[in-house]
């Protein structure tokens, strides 16, 4: 973060570049990652739930030529702060008055007010794999890549939070991380085959002389018979325009990183440093190559950044000064004490690095590792107070866009998601101001690559592109025109047989 002033201009050699992949990043609820702002009245969270606050965005991030909207989401409440003597992480009533994502809707109903209002722009869903039967979320899915054009993608999610599974497993508990995980590498092949396996291309064919509507050979149930998924099929939805959506993913731990590797085509991750993030980038590029077959330079990688922009310096730290008189502490330490972690069991001024719970030691000891830190003692008050300071960064859109600029030299990363804090001005600010300098540079699209496109076509910037690559796991799936429902099920079986190898198994 930068706010004291104004970065060192530096002799740049201006570099070929290729345009980022930019989105806005929201949710569904008042409170993102910006913990308070609803309070300031300037801000207009507070709309979340009306469709035409999502139009507005959308619209907007259209004006900006940016890709799309990710849309965070969880399937329960953040309960961990403050849940002493509750028998588990499940204190409501802290993120009732934060309103840190509490209350919450449901992203998707709200696809169809931003497709019918847009053309180019794309959303990228977060839903869970943790309760919802695949049978119901494909057909969920295919539908909204009909409504939208092809213009969804899904940000496949196992959830984290403790309170979910109070709420939504048989037994009342989240299952075990790599349970969830294998889970949800089984979900993703159920969901594969009713998409691409049960229809062949051609099979609705729409026959008026004769009276034939799809024809059933070209349809066939799947049978899928797993672990956790028995699914007969056939799907019931017909082929959408992406056949499936766009597929990105978010887990960071091993096996996140495995089903990254192995189903990811945009990678959404985190880092404290940028080399954090090549790293992270370096690892997951090499488990796709080497476990799964695929070339790395298909797979896209994204990281969340936050921004307050002014045409001034000055003006910008102004508006970083009116936003910290509205922050919340406690609110974000709701959202970190999301898993289950609860810093209000130590006092504010508290040095944290001396408490014996090591999940908390660990997180001080951290915070000592980011390139904000000055020597301070990392309390409560100080990570409540820092904890949203990575990749933030504050300035005239120059000092930014050179900000930008080094991050991505230095990471290797594809783009980010670009997180709200005071709504809609941070966004307008964005479009208005940043896009413009960034557009200068190579580093924004000036142009959609694909009018009217896929979110596919617009990740990988090629007209037609709306399937996934040969090398993509999901890619020989598909049951393309012509082909029999012989020959189809003879070249699936082998396949499978194949991928039998490529299954991500709990430990």
């Amino acid at each position: 973060m930068t706010a004291s002033e104004p970065a060192t201009k530096k002799q740049k050699v201006q570099k070929e570049r290729t345009p980022l992949i930019l989105n806005f990043f929201e949710a569904l609820t008042p409170v993102l990652h910006a913990p308070g702002q609803w309070r300031n009245e300037r801000d207009q969270s507070r709309n979340y739930y009306k469709p035409e606050y999502w139009v507005k965005l959308a619209q907007l991030a259209e004006r900006g030529k940016l890709h799309g909207l990710f849309i965070g989401d969880s399937l329960s409440y953040y309960g961990g702060y403050q849940s002493k003597d509750l028998g588990g992480p499940f204190n409501f009533a802290a993120p009732a008055i934060s309103g840190n994502n509490f209350p919450k809707n449901d992203p998707t109903a709200y696809l169809a007010a931003i497709a019918i209002s847009t053309k180019n722009v794309s959303v990228g869903l977060t839903c869970s794999t943790l309760t919802e039967h695949p049978y119901h979320f494909a057909r969920r899915i295919a539908t909204l890549d009909h409504i939208s054009g092809g213009r969804v993608g899904w940000n496949v999610v196992t959830s984290l939070l403790p309170t979910a599974g109070k709420q939504l497993a048989d037994d009342n508990q989240l299952p075990e991380k790599t349970t969830r995980y294998e889970k949800t590498d089984e979900y993703l092949q159920v969901f594969y085959e009713l998409l691409l396996s049960s229809w062949r291309d051609d099979a609705l064919v729409f026959d008026r002389e004769n009276g034939v509507f799809s024809d059933p050979e070209g349809i066939r149930e799947i049978n899928f018979d797993g672990k956790y998924f028995r699914v007969p099929g056939p799907q019931i939805t017909e082929p959408s325009p992406q056949r499936i959506p766009l597929i990105i993913q978010a887990g960071s731990s091993p096996k996140g990183q495995l089903l990254g590797a192995k189903h990811g085509e945009v990678i959404f991750l985190g880092g404290e440093t940028p080399e954090d993030v090549k790293e992270k980038i370096e690892l997951t590029k090499n488990l796709a190559k080497e476990n799964y077959g695929r070339n790395p330079d298909h797979l896209k990688f994204v990281t969340m950044l936050r921004v307050v922009v002014g045409k001034t310096h000055e003006e910008a730290v102004k508006k970083h000064e009116e936003i910290e008189k509205y922050k919340d502490l406690d609110g974000t330490l709701v959202q970190l004490g999301g898993g289950g972690l609860d810093l209000s069991r130590w006092d504010w001024d508290e040095d944290l690095t001396q408490v014996d719970d090591p999940a908390v030691k660990g997180l001080a000891l951290g915070f000592k590792k980011k390139k904000f830190y000055k020597g301070e003692t990392v309390t409560r008050r100080y990570v409540a107070e820092n904890f949203f300071h990575s990749n933030y960064f504050i300035g005239t859109p120059e000092e930014i866009a050179d900000e930008i600029e080094d991050y991505v030299d230095r990471s290797g990363i594809s783009g980010f998601n670009l997180s709200n804090i005071v709504f809609p001005e941070t966004f307008e600010d964005i479009v208005d101001l940043l896009i413009p300098e960034l557009q200068k540079r190579g580093l924004a699209q000036k142009e959609y690559a694909v009018e009217g496109g896929t979110f596919r076509e617009q990740v990988y910037r090629e007209k037609g592109h709306s399937f996934v690559p040969e090398d993509h796991y999901a890619y020989g799936l598909r049951w393309k025109a012509g082909v029999t429902k012989e020959q189809f099920e003879k070249d699936l079986k082998e396949l499978k047989e194949k991928q039998q190898e490529q299954k991500i198994y709990a430990d």
